[in-house]
This record gives C-alpha cells, structure tokens and sequence, in this order.
C-alpha cells in the first residue's frame, strides 16, 4: 500500500501495517540488531511474515479499542461453556480442546480478535481502572486528563511523512487535538511504578527512542514539538496505573538516535547492502561489575584493576 504522506483519521491496524513505510520499530531494529534486521521487518522485505498473535497481544490490542476508542466492534467474546470436551463433557480452560481452538481461528479469519469470556472480564475491570484514574488527573494532570476528553484528542491517528526521501508512518494511541501532547498507552506484567518503569521499558527496551520518532513525525507534518508520556496500566490486580514522563536527556538521546538510523537506512537503500553481525571475531567488553565481584572474592578492592596473575598463585 503506497504511504502517501499525510494524517489519516479511520485507517486500520490491517491498513497501517501494509503500508509502504518505515516504523519505529524497524530503526530500532537496526539499531540495536544491525540493519539487516531492521530490513527483514520493515515492507521492504517481500517475504516478510505475518504478525503472529498471541493472547496477551490480543489482550492488548482489545484493552486499546476498549480504553482509546470506545470499541468492541473487533472482539469476539468466546465462551469456554459452549465448549466442552466431546467425550468427558470437561469445559476447557484456555483453548485446550479442538471446538474452542476452531472457534478462535474462525473469530481470526472474520478479522476479529478472539478473547475467552473470563479474560474479556478481566480486561473490562483493567480498562475501567485506566478510566478512573485518567479522571483522577483532571487537576494535577489537566492536559493529559483534557487530552482523553469527546473533543480533546485523537486515537490511532495515523501520520506519514517523507524524511530525506525515506517514508515514515506513525500510528497514535491518544495526541490531544492541538498536536501538542502525545500519550502512548502502555499495558504491562510488570510494574507500573515511575522508577519500575523507567529502568525496564522505557530504557531496556528503547521506548524513549520510539518517542523520539514520533515526535520527530508531528514536527514535521503539524509543526509542533509535542509532549509525550505514557499512561501505564497494570495487567495484574488491582490494575495500578501512573503517567511517566521522558527526561530532557532521553528526549536528546532519542532524538540523534533517529537522526543515525535515518541516515544509516538512507545509505542501506542507496547501496542496497543491509549489513549483518560481523564476519569476525568479536570480543565483548568484560563488564567492570564482574571484575569487582571477584576481586572482592579474592580479598581485593573494588575498582583496583585486577591482576590476572592472582588466578595461577599456589598455596606453598
């Protein structure tokens, strides 16, 4: 599908995903993989593969619908009681038996995201929690708790945009409707705590440097240098949320991590090599940690250089 830059209200997720463009997710890849793998995932690869759905991606996609649009035209509620085994008449718990597996794969062929009922429940509990607590920012937090609100905002907005002759998409979980806040909605296992959160998504797993690319996007297509956080939503009861923030530093670090990768994808596209891992032999810095951790176990100080030597003493 051709990415004609612009900003689209309506487009499916089967509609982004097809489109001819380049996504956070791929720089990222190249990144912090090589661009060979940034290649691989991105619609530049004809042979690229399908998503692969999963429940709890299944969970996240409805709890989206459910909290950013008011949606459950794409959920398919399956009931483990319309199901029992043929032969022991045991109902099935998750989809363990063919009729409940069969069911699953028909609501995916509709273009529907099937859900069990006792988890759709859950789900429904999670979202109603998120409510809540974007009613509790109405005055500590007026933009983000306005930026929810019937006029307020946009969700899954998608942008597109040429940047250097490299085609861009984005797709928007919430951006209030003067472009200048962006709230990416994160459901989560683990903890929802600002630190939590912070050292293990936002940083681990690159968050920071996806924000970079969107708000790079709203630049460019609406002149705006946009907010960005995140509203982060436990998985597990009682369903904690918070809004985290980025660091002006992560905001800089994100920001010439895309300027590189951009510039790196533009070479890849023009020589058409997309270089892998290197064809020689590596050597990984031994990290400092580990040599304190022994010299200490050695009766040594931490931070004193280590004298390989220690290793082939002998006691006389």
């Amino acid at each position: 599908m051709v990415a004609t830059p612009g900003i689209y209200h309506g487009m499916t997720m089967e509609e982004y995903l097809k489109l001819e463009a380049v996504s956070q997710g791929d720089l990222r890849l190249l990144l912090d993989r090589c661009p060979r793998a940034g290649w691989f995932s991105s619609y530049l690869n004809p042979n690229r593969p399908p998503p692969d759905p999963t429940e709890d991606t299944d969970a996240g996609q409805i709890a989206h619908a459910i909290l950013l649009e008011d949606s459950r035209s794409k959920v398919a509620v399956i009931d483990p009681n319309d199901y029992p085994a043929k032969n022991t008449g045991t109902i099935p718990e998750g989809w363990t038996n063919k009729g409940i597996q069969q069911a699953r794969d028909q609501a995916r062929e509709a273009g529907l995201l099937p859900v069990l009922k006792p988890r759709m429940a859950q789900i429904d509990v999670m979202v109603e929690s998120a409510k809540s607590y974007i009613d509790s920012l109405r005055h500590t937090e007026p933009a983000v708790w306005a930026a929810f609100q019937p006029n307020g905002g946009d969700s899954e907005l998608v942008m597109i945009w040429d940047d250097g002759g490299i085609p861009c998409r984005i797709r928007h979980d919430r951006i209030a409707s003067n472009r200048k806040l962006i709230i990416d909605a994160k459901f989560t296992s683990s903890s929802a705590h600002p630190d939590s959160f912070g050292r293990n998504q936002l940083v681990r797993m690159g968050y920071y440097t996806a924000a970079a690319f969107y708000k790079r996007g709203v630049n460019v297509l609406c002149g705006e240098t946009p907010e960005f956080v995140y509203l982060v939503v436990e998985t597990d009861p009682p369903y904690l949320c918070s809004v985290v923030g980025l660091d002006p530093v992560a905001i800089d670090i994100g920001g010439e991590k895309i300027d590189q990768a951009l510039k790196e994808w533009r070479r890849c596209v023009v020589s058409n090599i997309w270089a892998s891992y290197p064809n020689r032999v590596a050597f990984p810095e031994f990290p400092t940690y580990e040599m304190n951790y022994w010299a200490e176990r050695l009766g040594g100080e931490p931070g004193v250089p280590y004298d390989v030597s220690k290793l082939f003493r002998r006691e006389s």
